[in-house]
């Protein structure tokens, strides 16, 4: 009589590779969806509003996603009685704060950082906090113990991100407290993945995950705008014709692609494996659109490509057994 081990470690690596092709899919989508919404803010002058405007899009498309589906209405309206019942953590429902401290350090350190460098450090926070995420047994996958190739991996994965975006030209001054601004929100969008992933297992349904993510990531946004409006003197810009600028407001609904691929994803990747896979379709995506959708100051060059090749090292790495 044959063992039943080998098949279900089969459809184990299945579950793995199949989840991997939705992240590097997920994101190939970030690389599209940031060129968009940095098309948008520069149209308006303010990045923390053309996030505000993305989010509010995407939450619009996801109402009407669960609103059209009585599965995902079952589950949403479920949600309290899962907090209530001590089945799904409170604090699980806030990985939406991580997209708007994400943006909101970006509009306020990119100026001082440079893109590269403000890049290099998010990721540098994405990855380590991740290793922590997964010790931590934070997110749905459980428990993921700290080894020496998962560290490998992680610092890696910034070394690659270091020799892509350095290619381009280093600006900026590194100024230790927004490179620590940067840190923490690259950090927090490891407890992100984490939080949709266990929102999604509870609920079974990766777009109640995101609507929660949008819902409370708008929210937040919102509270940033009004102290920007109130405070900093800014002024909420005109936004561009949808009629002449119809593709500047994709990026809520690409968000939305993203939030409920990782939601759906990180469960059986794990947070750092998660994070190394979405950082090689991000960068697979950014060389795609330099070859295919050029703009002022892309370069194809030797930098990105090793930055690609190094990234699929550190992504092999940590889908190393986890003995290891």
């Amino acid at each position: 009589m044959t063992s039943g081990a080998p098949a279900g470690l089969a459809v184990n690596q299945r579950a793995r590779a199949t989840s991997a092709g939705v992240a590097f899919a997920a994101g190939t989508v970030v690389a599209v969806q940031s060129r968009i919404n940095g098309a948008l803010g520069t149209a308006l002058g303010d990045g923390v509003q053309a996030a505000t405007i993305s989010f509010a899009l995407g939450l619009l498309v996801l109402v009407a996603i669960v609103a059209a589906r009585s599965d995902a209405r079952m589950a949403f309206a479920g949600l309290r009685s899962q907090v209530r019942g001590g089945r799904l953590p409170w604090w699980t429902l806030l990985g939406g704060l991580a997209g708007a401290a994400y943006v909101s350090a970006q509009s306020v350190t990119v100026a001082a950082l440079g893109v590269a460098l403000f890049t290099v450090s998010t990721v540098a926070g994405q990855t380590g906090m991740s290793l922590v995420v997964d010790r931590a047994g934070i997110g749905p996958g459980g428990v993921v113990h700290v080894t020496a190739v998962r560290v490998v991996a992680a610092v890696l994965a910034t070394v690659a991100v270091a020799v892509a975006a350095g290619s381009r030209g280093w600006s900026g001054d590194v100024a230790l407290g927004y490179v620590g601004m940067a840190l923490v929100a690259g950090a927090a969008v490891a407890f992100q993945a984490a939080f949709n992933g266990r929102v999604s297992v509870a609920t079974g349904q990766p777009t109640v995950a995101a609507l929660v993510n949008f819902v409370v990531g708008l929210s937040a946004l919102l509270v940033v705008m009004a102290l920007l409006l109130s405070v900093g003197g800014k002024q909420w810009g005109a936004p561009p014709s949808i009629g002449s600028h119809g593709w500047l407001y994709l990026g809520g609904p690409l968000g939305v692609v993203f939030v409920v691929s990782a939601a759906w994803s990180v469960r059986a990747l794990g947070v750092l494996l998660f994070s190394l896979v979405v950082i090689a379709g991000q960068l697979c995506g950014a060389l795609l659109l330099d070859v295919f959708a050029p703009t002022a100051g892309s370069d194809v060059g030797t930098g990105l490509l090793v930055g690609v090749a190094l990234t699929a090292s550190a992504v092999g790495l940590a889908a190393l057994p986890r003995r290891l």
